[in-house]
């Protein structure tokens, strides 16, 4: 059960990102780093999704072709990370983006030969009962919706695109 439910958040960035080159030609991205903190603390292992503002417009009218690619990342140790389009870190396509955070807690079991067998079967038990329900932000999960976050990017070309998202309560 653990491991579909890592499965279908896998699946995820492949909605929002579409088909790439993927074959290293210049795909028109360009650099686009942010930094996440959160009360005053670098965040690691956010997760981060640019979704087109544009997007719904776009749809709506058919005209797709218009539209920006959405972008990924996710964030190391000091809360950075390069979005990334259609190759992890390559860059984003140039426009405007709603920006959603979302951490969620990791569940696992330990190490089979460090707990006894009755403890490992407790946990074995928690963890499919904790799996049942919904998952656990890490995060305020009103940053974790692009949408509704309130969370804005403008990637353009020639600028440093250099984003800082301080995060509170």
């Amino acid at each position: 059960m653990y491991r579909i439910h890592l499965s279908l958040l896998a699946l995820v960035p492949i909605g929002i990102l579409g088909c790439g080159t993927g074959d290293g030609s210049n795909d028109g991205t360009v650099p686009a780093n942010v930094r996440v903190m959160y009360e005053g603390q670098p965040v690691q292992g956010a997760n981060l999704t640019f979704v087109p503002a544009n997007s719904s417009n776009a749809h709506a009218s058919g005209n797709s072709g218009t539209t920006s690619q959405g972008a990924v990342g996710t964030t190391n140790d000091k809360g950075e990370v390069a979005m990334w389009t259609f190759e992890p870190g390559k860059g984003v396509t140039p426009g405007s983006y709603h920006v959603g955070i979302r951490k969620l807690e990791v569940l696992s079991l330990p190490d089979p030969e460090s707990v006894s067998p009755e403890e490992y079967a407790k946990r074995s038990k928690e963890l499919d009962a904790a799996l049942k329900g919904p998952s656990k932000h890490l995060l305020p999960e009103k940053f974790s919706r692009a949408k509704t976050s309130g969370l804005t990017a403008e990637v353009v070309e020639g600028e440093e695109n250099q984003f800082l998202f301080d995060l509170s309560k």
